[in-house]
Formats: C-alpha cells, structure tokens, sequence
C-alpha cells in the first residue's frame, strides 16, 4: 500500500517543476459523408472531452485527452435509407519536446465505437499514431496534427488554436479535415479552460 502512496507524489511532484499546465473542456463535434455505387452514407456526431497539456520552457511536453461524441447516421441504397445511433470514445496520450519556442510532439490514440443499426449492435476498437507540432507566441498557441499516421484511409490534418486571456483563462478551437477524398468530413472543438 505505502509503494501505491509514491505514485501520486511523482504526479505531483511533475505538475509542480511543469512551467505551465492547461485543463480544457471541449465540446466536441463531426459530420461525415461518403458515396459511391449508389450507397451513401452521413453521420452527424457531437459531444464532449477535456485536455490536459502540461508545457515546459526547457524539458518534456505531455498531454492527454478523453473525448466522447453521439448522434445517429443513415445509410441509403438508391432511395431506401435506414438510420442509426453510434457513440464513440477517445482516450490518446502525447510526448513532445521543448525546443526553443516551438515542441514536436508523438502520440497514441484509442478509439471505442459502438452502433446500433437495425436492431443489432456492433462495436469496434481502433488504436492509431499521430505526430504533431506547438508553435508558442507570447499570448497564443498554435498547433498542428497528423492522425492516423498508420492508417492511410483514416489519416487527417487537424490545426488549433489556444489563446491565453489576462486572468489565466484559455479559449481554443480545433479544426479537422480527413484526407481520404471519398469522404467528405468535418471536424470542431471549442475549448474553454485555464492555465495553472
């Protein structure tokens, strides 16, 4: 039990020497639509998540991130279209390093997803690689991704966008765009948090 005590005093111990820590909430959401052969298919999906990164002058970044989006979608053949209902889970961590007004990060996403779609229900598990870049500027942050970097049928670009207020509070916005051109896709975050 006194070995399981040590773990939250590293934590701590971390978030103490860290220059700056950002806890975000974030409403979240996605649209997606694809066609081909006469069967199409949409999904319009919203939600919510929080973020955490924990930034340093000299040293190492680390972040995380929990996301969970629902809503329905519907499948047509021709005219004959049936509908859905799905959920989907986010759970990714990142690893990056200071140099020098900008960090270059990597990081590990896990995705859980669960439809229901004609009285059935399936779900499916995905892990996924990405890679990215913060530019740091004296009130903002911007910031770069490429998901799926081992998955080219779901790789996409995502750019944010942090903006640090007066009184520590922090507004920021996330936008996405898959890279497959059969699948027209869309994703935002808004984010509202602060800096400790």
């Amino acid at each position: 039990m006194k070995n399981l005590l040590v773990i939250p005093l590293v934590l701590i111990s971390f978030c103490v020497i860290a220059d700056e820590r950002i806890t975000l909430a974030t409403f979240e959401y996605e649209t997606t639509e694809s066609g081909q052969f006469g069967l199409t298919a949409e999904s319009t999906l919203s939600g919510f998540g929080a973020r955490f990164y924990n930034f340093r002058d000299v040293g190492f970044y680390w972040g995380a991130t929990f996301v969970q989006r629902t809503g329905d979608f519907e499948v047509c053949v021709l005219s004959d279209c049936s509908t859905g209902d799905e959920t989907v889970t986010v759970f990714s961590g990142e690893f990056g390093r200071d140099l020098g007004g900008w960090t270059s990060f990597v990081g590990a996403s896990f995705t859980s997803s669960e439809t229901e779609f004609m009285s059935s229900t399936a779900s499916d598990e995905t892990w996924g690689l990405y890679a990215g870049l913060w530019l740091d500027f004296e009130d903002y942050k911007l910031r770069g991704t490429m998901t799926d970097l081992d998955n080219a049928d779901n790789r996409a670009v995502h750019g944010g966008l942090l903006f640090q207020m007066d009184n520590n509070f922090t507004l920021g916005a996330e936008i996405g765009f898959f890279l497959e051109r059969d699948v027209d896709a869309f994703k935002i975050s808004l984010q509202f948090g602060r800096v400790f």
